[in-house]
């Protein structure tokens, strides 16, 4: 009996399917690309550094913010934390982990968790700015040469306000991608701005106000920074309050990729439909 080979198999047969292929960079675009290449490289790893730091000086940060809460008020207190927090973390210097710890730790769950969240949503709209202003045309040119990416990039932005909106508050909900370098993809893709808002703010809220209510716990018994709190609480309480809380956070960062995962499924879906 003659062998029937791939070529000659019946039209009905569902070969898999193949990945497609993105075409890599070639050396003008790598040259376009390397300043921006830079600043994703200090925007990963100088935010973790920092981050160490302020924890490090948590006694002496939170003292000066209930200085400033005493002499101004609360409110003006929290505003000033805000507007520190949007600077710090929009240019890439201090985690968004960190300061909802700290703003916790000085101003309570919820002083601490609002200032957080208004520094974060403040703090992404100078990322994407300076993101836009970074890239240019380039990250857009870049990505409209590539036909797969560029199919990406519209199902995610192209499906109108609510539904980008969404998208993006699920990429924000997992904790793998720092803030600052998330901002520079996002802004380079020209993700509309409201969308971007809306959704950094609602998917970056359930980790911070979880990372601010973790710290306004840790510090209400009086204790003035981390190293107090173990020496109060012990090693096997602080570890397994800091274990609680990573887990809680990966978890949460979990849902979001699954539900992400879905919704592009279902947008490709949609796309190829129509």
């Amino acid at each position: 009996m003659r062998r029937i080979t791939s070529s000659q198999q019946p039209s009905d047969a569902s070969p898999e399917r193949s990945a497609p292929v993105v075409r890599p960079l070639d050396a003008d675009e790598k040259r376009s690309l390397r300043g921006l290449g830079v600043l994703a490289a200090c925007w990963t790893f100088l935010p973790a550094l920092a981050g160490f730091f302020l924890l490090a000086k948590l006694g002496d940060a939170s003292d000066l913010l209930r200085t400033i809460e005493t002499d101004l008020g609360r409110i003006a207190a929290i505003a000033i934390f805000a507007s520190f927090f949007a600077v710090t973390s929009g240019l890439g210097v201090l985690p968004t982990y960190a300061q909802a710890i700290l703003a916790g730790w000085a101003f309570g769950a919820t002083g601490g968790s609002v200032g957080a969240i208004l520094g974060i949503t403040a703090g992404a709209m100078l990322g994407f700015g300076l993101a836009r202003l970074v890239s240019g045309e380039r990250v857009q040119a870049i990505i409209d040469a590539r036909p797969v990416v560029a199919a990406v990039r519209d199902a995610i932005l192209g499906a109108g306000a609510i539904r980008a909106t969404y998208i993006v508050g699920l990429l924000r909900l997992s904790p793998n991608s720092p803030f600052a370098l998330s901002n520079l993809a996002l802004g380079g893709a020209r993700t509309p701005v409201m969308p971007y808002l809306l959704g950094t703010m609602f998917g970056m809220a359930p980790r911070t106000v979880l990372a601010a209510v973790f710290a306004a716990g840790a510090a209400a018994d009086g204790s003035r920074d981390l190293a107090a709190v173990v020496r109060e609480r012990g090693w096997s309480v602080t570890l397994a309050g800091v274990v609680v809380l990573v887990i809680a956070i990966v978890v949460i960062g979990s849902i979001g990729k699954r539900a992400l995962r879905r919704a592009l499924d279902a947008q490709e879906a949609a796309s190829e439909s129509s």
